[in-house]
């Protein structure tokens, strides 16, 4: 393999573990502003209220209304097992998620705590839009927003860490990558005595 070749190849390989490590940072930032925002939940009394301009991002919210089972199913991933449902005159515009397991009882309540975001913005959405398309027939609309039971603005140490982890380990490799250079040992030179 030719040296430039290999030069640019090593580039390259620099070029994307910097933007891997600064994805890192970028992931956290939606959820730094959540968990730094307003901690008096927004009120919510009907899916009329529920817009992408009203709402672009996670929000802290207060959603009046009563659970809707007909399509509730539990999903896991990485371990953690979650229950979706929906709430009565909602429909599929607005997908629930607990952590908790839900019976009848829940019927019974007509609040529901916790962040809001559009639902095309929340992890694996692609998969419960199928499940929800494959169970029951019903389709997400592109205009569905999410609500996360439970999740209330709280900045965790780890998510600092993460973030201050992240940004020193990309500051360090950015250093070593393009602006260290080693120092050039000169040769030692040796003396030769000139016979006599």
């Amino acid at each position: 393999m030719r040296a430039p070749f290999k030069k640019l190849l090593l580039l390259l390989a620099k070029i994307a573990f910097l933007i891997f490590v600064a994805s890192m940072i970028v992931v956290q930032i939606p959820e730094l502003e959540y968990d730094l925002g307003d901690r008096t939940p927004v009120s919510i009394g009907g899916p009329e209220e529920l817009s992408s301009n009203r709402f672009p991002r996670a929000v802290f919210a207060a959603v009046k209304g009563t659970a809707d089972f007909r399509h509730r199913f539990t999903y896991s991933r990485y371990g953690l097992t979650f229950t979706y449902f929906n709430l009565d005159n909602y429909g599929a515009r607005l997908v629930v998620r607990t952590y908790e397991p839900v019976n009848e009882q829940w019927e019974k309540i007509e609040l529901f705590l916790g962040k809001l975001r559009p639902f095309k913005s929340q992890a694996f959405h692609y998969k419960i839009r199928d499940i929800y398309k494959e169970s029951f027939g019903v389709d997400i609309p592109e205009d569905a927003f999410f609500l996360g039971l439970d999740d209330v603005p709280k900045l965790s140490g780890w998510q600092v860490g993460a973030v201050v982890f992240a940004g020193i380990l990309w500051v360090v490799l950015f250093y070593m990558f393009f602006l260290f250079r080693r120092k050039k040992t000169k040769p030692q030179q040796t003396s030769v005595s000139a016979p006599r």
